[in-house]
C-alpha cells in the first residue's frame, strides 16, 4: 500500500478525540471591507458565530414566493419547479444562503461518461436519474438567490403556510456531529464572503429514496449525486465526474482552483521519553488570488494546537473545534496575489501509540484465563496518523525540511535525505530535507535494531526491526501451544508461527532483491538511499525513501508466497505510486495494480517459483470473477472503497494487477517466450512519467505505441467494464492428402456482453512432440477458427499460461 492509496482514498478519514476550541489574535478587519460591503458580504473575523448560524439556519418567517414553472440548471442538473412555494433561509454571515421549494416539479441528472452511467444503473437501478419531486432544499454561495429574485416575486408568509423539515434534513447532512462542516468549500465561501460557485440540493422525491446533488468547482470532479449512506455513514457518494468545462479541457486541475499554492512545511518534532510528542510546523504559502483571509488545514484530532502565529510572529485568529480535525486560520491583512505568508503552528499531543502483539494475540482465546497466557513483553511503538501527524494544506506536494528530537534508544526512519543527526545528552537529533517536493509525509519510530545493506546493484537500504519482540513472541508461541494443549486443543499449532531464522536476513534479501529487480525492468528509483521499518499491524504502506512493513512478514516463515510478494509490492511503490504519481483518484490502480503485479512479476522471475505465481493468478482470478455482478469497476478508484473495502481492493489491487498479467501475455512472443516488448513498454511508462502525474489515458498511450494497435476497447472493458468472460470451447481435427491436419475450433462466450471482444491464446500439442501457438479473437457469443498444423494434435488448450482473466471450460465436439 502506498500512503493515500492502500487504505485511504480521495477521501481522507480522521482519527477524531477531545480537542479544546480555541481562538486567539482578535484584531478588526477594514482591507477591501467597503468593496465587499457593496455586495453585502464580508470577510468573518471569527469561526464560531458564522458556524452556529449555518448549523441552526432555519426558513425564514416573513419571506415566500409562490412559483409556477421555473427552471434551475447547474451543469448535468436541471430543477424544473412547475407549481409550489419557495421558502428562504435565514441569513448566515449577513447573507441568504439557502431556500426550499415545496410543491410539484421533477429533477434530471444525466451523467455524461458511460462508466457513470452504468454505476447509477448498478447502485440505483437506472443510468440517469429523472424524477418527480415533492420538494428541494437549495444551499449555496453561487449565482442561485439572484437568479431566484429575478424571476419570483418574495412576501410575508402566508397564514398556514407549511414550515418543510427538509432544509433542516439537508444541514444535518453536511454538519458532521454539530462541530465541523464536511463540505469546505461552502464553509470558505461563508468565511472569506466569496460567491465561489458552490451549490447543493437535497431533494425529496415522490417515488425512490432522497438525493443529494452537488456541484463544487474547487472539486476535480465538480458534479456530485449522493444517495443516504450505509452502515452508519450520513452519504454515500453514487456518481461524480468533472463540469463540461473541465471535460472539454484536458488540461483543467483541481489544484490549482485552490486559494494557495503550497510551498513548503517546516517541522521540527519532540518525542519525549513518556512518547508525548510536540512540535512547531510552518507552512509557507502563496496567494493564487486577491483577498482571501481564511484558509483550511487539516490535523489530527488527537493533536492540540498551542499557538498560531504568521511569520511575522503576530498572533493570529484561528479556530479549532471539540473533536474536529480541521484548522481554519484567518489571514491579517488579507493577502495579495503573488504575496507569500508562513503559518507557525505549535502543537502537542497523542500521536505515538504504543502496542503490544501478544496482547493482541490473548483477545483471541477468550475462553482461557489471562493470568495463564504466556507472559511476554514485546514492545511496539507506531504513528497514529500518517496523513495528518502535522497541519496539512491538501494534498499538494511540498518541499518538505523534518528534525525530530528523540530518546536515543529510539531509531528515527523518515522521508527524505539525512543531512544531520547528533547526540546531546540522552536525546538524539536528527534532520531529514526531501530532494523534490512530497505530499507523503512520515516517518517510523521505536526500539529497533539496524540493519544496513549495501549492495552494488542497488542504493543503501536500512532495516529497521523489532529483534527483541521477536525473541519474545517465540517464547509466547511456544506457551500458548503448551497452554493449548493443556486445554485439549491438540489439532491446533502456534509452532508454525515461530521465526526459524533471524528475520531481517529473509526480509532484507526481498527487500534488496525487488528493489534490484525493479531498477532493471524499470528503471532507477528516484531516491540514493531506502529505509524499510516494520510495524506492529498487518498491512503495509509506502513513502518516497521508505516503506512499512508488518511485524508478521519479519515473523511467519509462510510458504504460500504471500510474504516475499508483500514486501516486493511496498518496494514497488518507489516506482509505481511515489515514482509515477496517479494523477486522480480514478486512476489508483496505476498505484495499487501495478505494484501487486510487481510483487507477482518478482515472484516468478527472481525467486523463480512458476507454482506459487500461478496459484496466486488463479486464487485471485476465481475471487474476482465471484464478485464481478456486485463490485464496481476499477474505473471509479478509490470511491469504490466507500462502498466496500474488500471489493475495492480486490479490483483495484488484484484486478488492476491481472490486466498488466493480460497485457504482458498480449505482448508475449509466444515462439521464444521472450517478454522483452512488455518490459520495454513498462520501463517506457516509467521513464515518460517518472517524477510526474499519470492518467490511465497516458498508460493506455504507452500501451498503444508498443503494440502499435488502438487499445480503448480493452481499457474500457477491463478498467471501465465488469465483466468477465466464461470461454467454452471444443475442436476437431482432420487429416489432410498432404498428410497434414484441419483443427476446427469452437468458443462460445458467456456472462459478457455481447460486443465483447478478447485476444486469446491457443496452444497445440503435436505428436510425435512440439507445439504451436496462436492467437485468437474471441468476439461475440459463438466464434469458429480453422487452423492448419504440420503434425497431429493431441491436446489443445485455450488461455494457456493463465493469459486472459477468464473461466475456460471445454465440451465435446458436436
Amino acid at each position: 500500500m502506498v500512503h493515500g492509496s492502500c487504505c485511504s482514498s480521495r477521501i481522507v478519514a480522521f482519527l477524531l478525540s477531545t480537542t479544546t476550541p480555541v481562538a486567539a489574535g482578535q484584531r478588526s478587519d477594514t482591507t477591501n471591507a467597503a468593496a465587499a460591503a457593496q455586495l453585502g458580504r464580508v470577510a468573518a473575523e471569527h469561526y464560531e458565530p458564522v458556524f452556529d448560524e449555518l448549523r441552526k439556519m432555519a426558513l425564514s418567517g416573513d419571506s415566500i414566493a409562490p412559483v409556477h414553472n421555473l427552471t434551475l440548471r447547474r451543469d448535468a442538473i436541471e430543477f424544473h419547479l412547475e407549481d409550489g412555494n419557495l421558502f428562504v433561509g435565514t441569513p448566515v454571515a449577513g447573507r441568504t444562503i439557502a431556500a426550499v421549494f415545496v410543491g410539484q416539479g421533477s429533477v434530471s441528472f444525466a451523467a455524461p461518461l458511460a462508466i457513470e452511467r452504468k454505476e447509477l444503473r448498478r447502485l440505483l437501478g437506472d443510468s440517469t436519474v429523472n424524477a418527480r419531486i415533492s420538494a428541494v432544499a437549495f444551499v449555496f454561495t453561487d449565482s442561485t438567490l439572484s437568479e431566484l429574485r429575478r424571476q419570483l416575486t418574495f412576501g410575508p408568509r402566508p397564514s398556514g403556510a407549511a414550515s418543510p423539515g427538509l432544509l433542516g434534513n439537508a444541514i444535518d447532512r453536511f454538519v458532521v456531529n454539530n462541530r465541523w462542516v464536511s463540505e469546505p468549500t461552502l464553509m470558505a465561501a461563508l468565511l472569506n464572503g466569496e460567491t465561489n460557485g458552490y451549490f447543493y440540493a437535497r431533494v425529496k422525491r415522490e417515488h425512490g429514496e432522497d438525493l443529494t446533488l452537488i456541484v463544487d468547482p474547487v472539486e476535480a470532479e465538480a458534479i456530485e449525486l449522493l444517495r443516504d449512506g450505509r452502515e452508519g455513514e450520513k452519504v454515500q457518494l453514487v456518481s461524480e465526474f468533472g463540469s463540461a468545462q473541465d471535460l472539454a479541457d484536458s488540461t483543467a486541475r483541481a489544484r490549482d482552483r485552490a486559494p494557495f499554492e503550497l510551498g513548503s512545511y517546516q517541522i521540527d518534532a519532540t518525542i519525549a521519553k513518556g512518547l508525548d510528542f510536540s512540535a512547531t510546523a510552518a507552512v509557507r504559502l502563496t496567494a493564487r488570488r486577491d483577498g482571501v483571509r481564511w484558509i483550511r488545514l487539516v490535523l489530527l484530532s488527537d493533536l492540540r494546537v498551542d499557538s498560531l502565529r504568521d511569520e511575522g510572529s503576530a498572533a493570529t485568529t484561528f479556530f479549532r473545534g471539540n473533536k474536529n480535525p480541521e484548522l481554519w486560520v484567518r489571514f491579517d491583512p488579507a493577502l495579495r496575489r503573488g504575496e507569500t505568508r508562513a503559518v507557525r503552528v505549535v502543537y502537542h499531543g497523542d500521536l505515538i501509540g504504543y502496542t503490544s502483539v501478544t496482547d493482541e494475540m490473548s483477545r483471541w482465546l477468550p475462553i482461557m484465563e489471562r493470568s495463564k497466557l504466556p507472559g511476554a513483553h514485546d514492545k511496539w511503538l507506531y504513528v497514529k496518523s500518517s496523513y495528518a501527524w502535522f497541519p496539512r494544506y491538501g494534498d499538494q506536494a511540498a518541499n518538505v525540511d523534518l528534525t525530530f528530537h528523540a530518546p536515543k534508544r529510539y531509531r528515527v526512519a523518515s522521508i527524505g535525505q539525512l543531512v544531520e543527526s547528533h547526540l546531546d545528552g540522552d536525546v538524539m537529533t536528527t534532520r531529514w530535507t526531501t530532494v523534490r517536493p512530497a505530499n507523503q509525509v512520515c516517518f517510523s519510530l521505536g526500539e529497533l535494531e539496524e540493519f544496513k545493506i549495501n549492495d552494488p546493484r542497488i542504493p543503501p537500504v536500512t532495516l529497521h526491526t523489532n529483534s527483541d519482540a521477536h525473541r519474545q513472541l517465540n517464547t509466547f508461541f511456544l506457551g500458548m501451544q503448551s497452554l493449548l494443549s493443556e486445554y485439549g486443543f491438540n489439532d491446533l499449532s502456534f509452532t508454525k508461527l515461530l521465526s526459524s531464522r533471524a528475520p531481517e536476513q529473509e526480509v532484507g534479501a526481498d527487500v534488496a532483491n525487488s528493489l534490484a529487480f525493479f531498477t532493471r525492468v524499470y528503471g532507477p528509483p528516484l531516491f540514493d538511499r531506502y529505509y524499510a521499518a516494520e510495524i506492529p499491524f498487518s498491512y503495509g504502506q509506502a513513502f518516497p525513501g521508505l516503506i512499512y512493513l508488518p511485524v508478521w512478514t519479519f515473523q511467519t516463515p509462510a510458504d504460500s508466497g504471500y510474504d516475499e510478494i508483500l514486501r516486493a509490492h511496498e518496494m514497488a511503490h518507489q516506482w509505481w505510486g511515489i515514482g509515477v504519481e496517479p494523477a486522480g483518484y480514478r486512476d489508483h490502480w496505476l498505484s495499487e495494480g501495478f505494484a501487486e503485479f510487481s510483487g507477482w512479476w518478482y515472484m516468478q522471475i527472481i525467486l523463480r517459483d512458476n507454482k506459487k505465481f500461478f496459484k496466486h493468478l488463479d486464487h485471485w482470478r476465481r475471487e474476482i470473477r465471484s464478485r464481478r455482478r456486485d463490485a464496481p469497476p476499477i474505473g471509479i478508484g478509490t470511491r469504490a472503497a466507500d462502498l466496500n473495502e474488500r471489493d475495492y481492493r480486490l479490483m483495484t489491487y488484484f484486478k488492476g494487477a491481472w490486466i498488466l498479467q493480460m497485457l504482458r501475455n498480449l505482448m508475449l512472443d509466444f515462439r521464444t517466450m521472450n517478454e522483452d516488448v512488455f518490459a520495454a513498454m513498462m520501463a517506457d511508462f516509467y521513464q515518460q512519467y517518472r517524477g510526474k502525474h499519470a492518467t490511465t489515458r497516458d498508460f493506455q498511450r504507452v500501451v498503444e505505441r508498443h503494440l502499435d494497435a488502438p487499445m480503448d476497447w480493452f481499457f474500457e472493458q477491463w478498467v471501465n467494464g465488469t465483466a468477465i468472460p466464461t470461454y467454452i470451447y471444443s475442436w476437431h481435427a482432420d487429416s489432410t492428402a498432404d498428410h497434414k491436419f484441419v483443427v476446427r475450433l469452437r468458443v462460445r462466450q458467456e456472462d459478457v456482453p455481447d460486443d465483447f471482444m478478447m485476444l486469446v491464446p491457443v496452444r497445440f500439442e503435436l505428436a510425435g512432440g512440439g507445439h504451436a501457438f496462436v492467437r485468437v479473437s474471441v468476439h461475440g457469443p459463438r466464434a469458429e477458427f480453422q487452423f492448419r498444423l504440420p503434425a497431429e494434435p493431441t491436446e489443445v488448450e485455450l488461455n494457456p499460461l493463465q493469459s486472459v482473466l477468464a473461466e475456460v471450460k471445454t465440451e465435446d465436439w458436436e
